[in-house]
């Protein structure tokens, strides 16, 4: 049995966060044990964790410069001595990973979720402790691609696995899309300054079709924000915000196009849920999302911010529903086959496996 403990700041709604509770869920657990260390209190998603069998272990970590929360992370891994302590974002990778070092832990891994610009010390700090790590995890190749130019981390380190999601949760045989004149568009992420929602908003104002509804599927701290947006554009019977949302299925089936407008993304894993129900995706052209949207193949990609181009992207899509619904299809064919959580799973599996081969 291989004993692996998670370290990551916060349990919430997001990419990284969905992916670490897939993995608790779905891992064999006849080989591996699984324990999660969560740094800060604000907690959405530990119920779910523990519903899943996995021990979650919360430390109320005080601002940026609680040092002590290392000796006390430090305490509780010498007590469960982990055979790997696998680090998610910056606050799992920086403290998680010195806390394990001051236990004496050796094996010590990180996924890179984003490339997200976090300011100078974040980014200094963050790629410092990833650069002692036996392996980092990039979740596709734009970010193995961050990691050896930016970061000058090893190739030989570097291990690409990519996001994945329960395709028999998404997946739906006979999509219905485009089902009447009014255009049904939707975003499903936290609602944060670099998920783009702003700029999705202000191209709603200049469609063609004026008889549109836009879901925001999400909360997040620009919440207040974008809703001072919508009612300043006189959008509040356009829009609707519906808060944190559990199981987004019902919002997806409402759609028939999904745009992702961040300005900064790893992989999107809701980008991939809403191609595997069969919807046609507008994404930004950032991170991995290429690696999923082949440009005017299987959906369209424009550039962060450009809502000139979001609004072109648009009105394209409401004058050719028939090719955009054949475009829907074959992304969601490709997602199906490429996307799996399950292959991720092993992949992260073997990992592991092979990091105890070389230990032992």
């Amino acid at each position: 049995m291989i004993k692996v403990t998670h370290i990551i700041g916060n349990l919430t709604y997001g990419g990284a966060e969905k992916l670490l509770l897939d993995i608790c869920r779905k891992i064999d657990k006849k080989r591996f044990e699984i324990n999660v260390i969560v740094l800060k209190k604000n907690n959405d998603l530990v119920e779910q964790f523990e519903d899943a069998g996995v021990k979650v272990k919360v430390f109320d970590k005080k601002g940026k410069f609680d040092f002590d929360v290392i000796e006390r992370v430090a305490d509780y891994l010498r007590q469960i001595n982990p055979d790997i302590v696998h680090t998610h974002l910056f606050a799992g990778d920086f403290w998680g990973a010195m806390a394990a070092e001051k236990a004496g832990l050796k094996n010590i891994i990180s996924t890179k979720h984003d490339v997200l610009d976090e300011g100078t010390v974040r980014n200094f700090l963050g790629r410092r402790a990833r650069r002692k790590m036996k392996n980092v995890i990039a979740i596709s190749d734009a970010i193995r691609d961050f990691l050896i130019k930016k970061e000058k981390i090893r190739l030989s380190k570097i291990k690409v696995i990519y996001n994945g999601i329960d395709i028999d949760k998404f997946y739906n045989k006979k999509p219905k899309i485009f089902r009447s004149q009014k255009l049904i568009i939707g975003s499903i992420g936290r609602l944060s300054k670099e998920k783009g929602h702003k700029h999705l908003i202000r191209a709603c104002c200049f469609l063609q079709n004026k008889d549109w509804q836009l879901y925001l599927v999400g909360d997040g701290p620009m919440r207040n924000e974008l809703e001072q947006i919508v009612k300043n554009l006189g959008l509040k019977d356009k829009v609707v915000f519906t808060g944190f949302i559990n199981d987004v299925r019902e919002y997806l089936d409402k759609m028939d196009v999904f745009v992702l407008p961040s300005v900064s993304e790893g992989l999107s894993l809701a980008v991939l849920e809403a191609a595997a129900a069969g919807k046609f995706v507008i994404a930004t052209d950032v991170g991995g999302v290429p690696e999923i949207i082949k440009h005017k193949s299987t959906g369209l990609l424009f550039k962060p911010k450009s809502i000139e181009q979001l609004v072109r992207h648009l009105n394209w899509v409401q004058d050719n529903r028939e090719e955009a619904g054949r475009m829907a299809a074959k992304l969601q064919q490709q997602v199906v086959e490429k996307f799996d959580i399950n292959k991720s799973i092993k992949l992260y599996e073997d990992v592991y496996s092979r990091i105890m081969s070389h230990a032992s």
